[in-house]
């Protein structure tokens, strides 16, 4: 049996951001374990006759953390990288509008419009009714039923593959929070609110490859600790050791894989039905040959009619790539073969979903488990909808807890 000090279950971005923390502070007594032939994760990258699709789905840089840029660029630095002002659409109404909707309703014909703010002025929240706790509710007690009926119930119905009943409203902070006299205010000038992004309003990306370049940089270092073909299965604890596939012996685990694939000898029933509680959704990649668009770099698409959710047109984020490369993700419970797909990726894990009680759940799982020195970390982790700067901002947090501080060389940034 090897033993270490440190046994990491997968090696995406959480794992080797990690890994990588712990090299630096001079640790090398660790190991990852990953199932598949590759490293990655969702960060993977394919070069498909001259396209570069991200096969995970929708991956850019930016962040509000300082430090994440500064470990990023200390790996693949900031020349290397393009940066570009965000410029994200929405179709709706059969036509086309800046996001968030709710600062760019002025874009609509006025007809449009005045259906759509008289819907917003009508909604629970102006009348002073409570916020209710179910996300269908919350959307039309904030945002009236008009947006609710005509894009967010619709577009979460495709994208999470669930009831909007069913989810909850933890996770609000990806939507945008505007307050009624900003929506007005926004069609009355003709111009929508600045600041109002929910998250990144620019964002960088490499001048070559695709997302995968940025995780290859980061991973390059801890290659040698990567065991792929290695799939963790089972976890049992003896002693002071936590024991993993009857083959690795480790003080500390740190979790990045989903729980449900682990098996725990010494899980509780409790503990058991939580894990069973973890909802995630499956997301289809395909990549289609259509002309580009003049300016977005992706497109949000409620219709129901369309069985993908959002579009993603690669050369206006990445000018390397052909310009007739276009992405589709759909959600794989509305994913058929596309007879015009030039290639496609199913992503069996690709969000967790926030469902009532998620929270709760996973909570009680990463409590049981820190007390028995597992640690989850990440997007499966931690089960929360994590992009990668927050995957690497956890890491950090993770590591410092658990060992020291880590110096980090200061590199000048670009603030999104």
């Amino acid at each position: 049996m090897k033993s270490y000090q440190v046994v990491i279950l997968g090696s995406g971005i959480s794992g080797v951001a990690f890994a990588r923390l712990m090299q630096q502070a001079g640790l090398h007594d660790f190991v990852l374990l990953e199932a598949s032939n590759s490293a990655g994760g969702l960060c993977q990258t394919r070069h498909i006759d001259g396209h570069w699709l991200d096969i995970g789905g929708g991956h850019f840089l930016c962040t509000k953390y300082p430090e994440v840029y500064d470990f990023v660029f200390a790996h693949l630095p900031k020349s290397e990288f393009n940066f570009f002002t965000r410029v994200s659409k929405l179709a709706i109404e059969n036509h086309e509008i800046d996001y968030p909707i709710e600062s760019n309703l002025w874009q609509l014909p006025i007809e449009l419009q005045t259906e759509f703010l008289s819907s917003v002025l009508q909604n629970g929240e102006s009348r002073g009714l409570p916020a209710p706790q179910h996300f269908e509710d919350w959307v039309r007690w904030k945002l009236g039923d008009r947006i609710a009926d005509r894009y967010m119930i619709p577009y979460n119905t495709k994208i999470w593959g669930v009831s909007p009943q069913e989810l909850d409203i933890d996770w609000l902070n990806k939507i945008p929070r505007l307050n009624l006299e900003e929506i007005v205010s926004a069609c009355k000038h003709q111009q929508a609110l600045s600041g109002k992004m929910p998250s990144h309003e620019g964002f960088y990306y490499p001048k070559q490859g695709g997302f995968q370049t940025v995780f290859d940089a980061i991973a390059r270092p801890v290659q040698d600790h990567i065991l792929l073909n290695t799939p963790a299965a089972n976890l049992a604890i003896f002693g002071e050791k936590i024991i993993v596939n009857d083959q690795f012996e480790a003080a500390i685990v740190i979790n990045t894989v989903p729980w449900s694939k682990l098996n725990f000898e010494f899980a509780s029933l409790e503990i058991e039905r939580s894990i069973d509680r973890l909802q995630h959704n499956s997301i289809t990649v395909s990549l289609h040959e259509q002309p580009k668009h003049p300016t977005a770099h992706w497109i949000y698409e409620p219709d129901l009619n369309l069985r993908h959710h959002r579009r993603f047109f690669i050369h206006n984020f990445a000018p390397h790539s052909r310009e007739d490369g276009v992405y589709f993700e759909t959600n794989q419970k509305r994913w058929t073969d596309s007879t015009d797909a030039v290639y496609f990726h199913h992503n069996e894990y690709a969000y967790p979903i926030p469902t009532l009680g998620r929270a709760q759940a996973i909570d009680s799982v990463l409590n049981y488990m820190r007390d028995r020195r597992i640690f989850g970390l990440g997007r499966w982790g931690q089960w929360q909808y994590f992009n990668s700067d927050v995957c690497i901002w956890e890491a950090i947090k993770l590591f410092r807890s658990l060992f020291q501080t880590v110096p980090v060389q200061p590199v000048g940034v670009r603030r999104c």
